[in-house]
């Protein structure tokens, strides 16, 4: 009997003892101590078909969250211990990595030794997979592919996309409609890239709407100016992350339009990338490599539709900092995931989905402002792997689990739709 299998059959012999005993014994307690052998009868039962919480038809057999896989597939167990890195710190936009981890998904997917870690930022986390330093994370689709090319002091980077941990792009133009007179007023303009991975991309916007960027004021900071620089007119326009859409608007007075880079087309946002060495000299590498998706994936699930439990545990299991943040600040955070995490397409295909002709828009539309030799990229199909995706257990939504979905991403759920109607 499984480790998993035990625990499902503890919990449930714990619900069961919630029927019979007084709130203040403790039940874990009870099962242990004195009801020991009541418990290992009842143990015993759940390999001969007993029934409990969750219990599925004989076809069926329970995984975590209550997501089932075919009974009769001999259990996957991979040991390997690995880092997967995220791009930034342990915040609600990035934890559910952490989640995986911690929860068990990656443990219940049958790859209990993953090391979830932060990263230092999308441009960083893209070379620390490109060359080896981690075996597999997440980076930003624009940011990797602006360092990709080997260059005069790096290599040039050797990783492929596996899934998509995010749909859509963080980067969107964050502009005052009293100083713009539209999205493709930016000519003699002056626009905030507000991050490193803001610079890196800065180029991509005016290309996209048919300006020269040379006629763009394009200056550098950081998201800590943004909003007092947007506020006193010093820039007319963010070109930078989302997510602080609501921090603008409380501080500029001035009505403020949102132009995602998902409006001009399928522009794919955080894949998982693994380092192509790596993934060739491992072992089952693509049934691997599955897993990791499937855990990573229900874990995504159970964090983007149950959002005071998932800020609840991010504040007590993974960053006691966040007790810090306001309660608007991580509702705001991960109301943003939600519309940004989620495309259209996955509602059926599943969290992950991904096409190589998505990698292909982005090369033909975007690579000559990310990168000096386009010809330096390699090709979309050299880029993309979906053979560990299609094997992955696929991760779907039900209608009333998407419209709390849409629920839970707020307004910027219908910015996004509204940017990608004319697409």
């Amino acid at each position: 009997m499984s480790d998993r299998d035990r625990s499902a059959a503890e919990e449930q012999i714990v619900d069961e003892l919630d029927n019979v005993l007084p709130g203040e014994i403790d039940r874990r307690k009870f099962l242990h101590g004195s009801l020991g052998s009541l418990g290992a009868m009842m143990l015993a039962g759940c390999t001969g078909g007993g029934g409990g919480r969750d219990t599925t038809t004989s076809d069926q057999a329970t995984t975590a969250g209550g997501d089932t896989t075919t009974a009769g597939e001999e259990a996957f167990t991979d040991n390997t211990k690995a880092v997967f890195t995220t791009p930034w710190k342990k915040e609600p936009s990035w934890g559910h990595a952490h989640v995986a981890e911690g929860r068990g998904y990656w443990k219940d997917a049958g790859v209990p030794n993953i090391n979830a870690t932060r990263g230092n930022g999308s441009d960083t986390e893209a070379q620390n997979i490109g060359v080896g330093n981690k075996p597999m994370g997440i980076s930003s689709l624009t940011t990797a592919l602006s360092v990709y090319p080997e260059t005069q002091n790096t290599e040039a980077l050797n990783m492929t996309m596996m899934g998509l941990a995010r749909g859509r792009p963080l980067l969107s133009l964050i502009w005052r409609k009293d100083q713009m007179k539209d999205r493709t007023d930016i000519a003699g303009k002056s626009i905030l890239a507000a991050s490193g991975f803001a610079a890196a991309t800065a180029e991509v916007y005016p290309n996209l709407v048919g300006v020269d960027p040379s006629e763009v004021d394009i200056q550098e900071g950081t998201e800590e100016v943004a909003a007092p620089k947007l506020a006193n007119n010093e820039v007319q326009a963010i070109w930078g992350s989302i997510d602080l859409y609501p921090t603008y608007q409380e501080q500029v007075d001035a009505e403020l339009g949102v132009t995602p880079l998902t409006a001009f087309g399928a522009f794919p946002g955080y894949p998982i990338w693994v380092n192509n060495s790596w993934f060739e000299n491992k072992e089952n590498n693509v049934e691997f490599m599955s897993h990791v998706l499937t855990g990573y994936f229900k874990a995504l699930k159970w964090g983007l539709l149950n959002q005071s439990e998932y800020l609840d545990y991010l504040k007590s299991e993974v960053n006691p900092n966040l007790r810090t943040w306001t309660q608007e600040e991580l509702v705001g955070q991960h109301s943003v995931n939600c519309a940004q995490a989620v495309t259209l397409d996955m509602k059926d295909n599943g969290l992950g989905y991904f096409t190589q002709d998505g990698l292909s828009f982005v090369l033909d539309n975007a690579a000559s402002a990310l990168v000096d030799n386009p010809d330096a990229l390699p090709s979309a199909s050299e880029l993309v792997d979906t053979r560990a995706f299609e094997q992955s257990e696929k991760v779907t939504f039900s209608d009333s689990e998407w419209n709390r979905l849409s629920q839970n991403a707020g307004e910027i759920w219908g910015i996004f739709e509204e940017a990608e109607s004319g697409n």
